[in-house]
């Protein structure tokens, strides 16, 4: 026997694949607030078929849900609330790709600790440490002109006794010191092809008006005589009487005027159908694209290229500090006789301290034991923390006692921290790219509606850099078809 079915109360439940029914409207209003399966919005009685249209109808009504988060539809009353409410619950992941093993990371705490602790195949462990040293040295010159002043004088010795002229010197075989009798060579004085005595003093008179048109210089043509003969009928108006002393001077006139009379009136005539000229721009194109469609552009000289003229400068002004390891014993670059002092024979440390020593490998374990990076501090709370991982965990906290990440400097701090592989830039977060505006009522009296655009929140985006002083690694050949696992990569 089939169960019996239950009848249906007075209201039932405005949702169609609903089929609860109650006694009252009020108790049907209060089982769609309540119930999880229904987007129900009880402030202005509205059903929505998904959470999504749900939450975007709160940002577009200011009045009756105040601020509303886009990503959960939580209600706040200030804007600053609504903000940290997202930066703290709703973080938007990372895309960064290590430059060594090419490996993605989506936060920036977990890229750096890849890095610091050695799980790159690529990057060792002492590499990063050796760019964020490296770039703590150079903010401490940088910084203070006095550092660096004693930085250029600790090598200025080393500096010269370097000789950089390929080419130079005096030939002794040359007899420089005879003298020879120089015999002198006279030249005989340009002379002008027509004397200045022959040609006849013209008398200068008022010129003839310019015309406009090319039509008007023919007429006024026609009164000048071609064959150099003067007579009355060869006069312009407004001009002496040519006189036959210069009437050389008229005929070249005159054929000088034909002259431009015949060019202005072909240029007139064919400025209607002028065609295009090849060597002219065209739809932007250059001249050379345009007469050599199939070319390859001309490669730039060696001799003028990025890479000679770092070479040039190296060679007059010696090694690039911000690319070169001048202070790394390790590095091929460093050479200790650079901060020798001829004077008191002794080596000096090319970081921040005045010691000095003996040999170059007491300068090595100096520099080893001495410079290498312990802990690092945060520069707005003056927490310490014990490595590189731990404080860029702290800067994306984003926590309440320190706001590090909200500094001006806060991308300057972070190269430091990451030894140059790290970058930062604030953007607009992707699902409030697309922000909607609507006209909302104006309860004043006799007011038009009032444009408004929901708030938007911003984030923090980061991005894999290069270090300056970055060298591309030599990878090692395979041995039986399998990775040397003894040494996989050459610096």
């Amino acid at each position: 026997m089939p169960a019996p079915l239950e009848p249906l109360l007075k209201v039932k439940c405005t949702y169609d694949d609903c089929y609860d029914s109650f006694d009252t409207e009020s108790a049907m209003k209060r089982h769609k607030k309540y119930s999880d399966e229904h987007d129900y919005c009880h402030k202005c009685d509205e059903d929505f078929p998904d959470f999504e249209a749900f939450a975007f109808h709160k940002i577009l009504r200011p009045d009756e849900h105040d601020k509303a988060c886009r990503v959960c539809g939580d209600e706040f009353k200030s804007l600053s609330g609504m903000r940290r409410h997202i930066e703290l619950n709703h973080k938007v992941d990372q895309k960064l790709i290590c430059i060594g093993c090419h490996k993605p990371f989506y936060r920036a705490c977990l890229f750096i600790e890849h890095l610091e602790f050695g799980h790159c195949d690529v990057i060792s462990a002492s590499q990063f440490q050796k760019h964020i040293v490296h770039k703590l040295l150079i903010t401490q010159l940088l910084d203070d002109s006095n550092h660096y002043a004693r930085f250029l004088q600790k090598q200025s010795n080393y500096e010269a006794s370097q000789d950089h002229e390929e080419e130079g010197g005096v030939d002794l075989g040359s007899a420089m010191l005879d003298d020879e009798e120089i015999e002198d060579v006279k030249f005989k004085a340009i002379e002008p092809d027509t004397r200045c005595d022959s040609v006849a003093a013209w008398d200068a008179g008022p010129y003839p008006p310019l015309p406009s048109k090319a039509s008007g210089l023919a007429s006024a043509l026609g009164g000048l005589s071609l064959t150099g003969m003067a007579s009355e009928s060869s006069t312009v108006v407004h001009s002496p009487l040519s006189s036959p002393k210069d009437s050389s001077f008229s005929a070249q006139s005159s054929r000088r005027l034909a002259h431009h009379v015949s060019s202005t009136q072909g240029s007139v005539s064919t400025s209607n159908n002028r065609q295009p000229k090849v060597w002219g721009s065209r739809n932007g194109k250059s001249t050379s694209s345009t007469l050599f469609p199939g070319a390859k552009p001309t490669p730039v000289p060696s001799e003028f290229s990025v890479a000679a003229y770092d070479d040039r400068m190296e060679q007059e002004r010696g090694p690039h500090m911000m690319k070169s390891r001048f202070w790394d014993p390790e590095s091929s670059e460093f050479d200790p006789e650079r901060f020798y002092d001829a004077v008191v024979q002794r080596y000096y440390c090319p970081f921040v301290c005045e010691q000095n020593f003996l040999t170059p490998a007491d300068l090595t374990n100096h520099i080893h034991d001495d410079h290498r990076i312990v802990r690092m501090k945060c520069p707005a709370c003056l927490k310490y923390f014990k490595s590189a991982t731990a404080l860029m965990a702290h800067c994306e906290s984003l926590g309440a006692k320190c706001n590090i990440n909200q500094a001006d400097n806060f991308n300057i701090f972070l190269d430091r921290i990451s030894g140059g592989f790290l970058a930062v830039d604030e953007k607009i977060r992707p699902d409030h790219l697309n922000n909607p505006s609507v006209l909302l009522p104006n309860h004043q009296l006799g007011r038009p509606p009032v444009p408004y655009q929901p708030p938007v929140a911003s984030y923090l985006q980061y991005s894999v850099t290069t270090p300056p002083d970055w060298k591309e690694p030599q990878r090692l050949a395979l041995v039986d078809g399998r990775p040397n696992m003894q040494q996989q990569v050459r610096w």
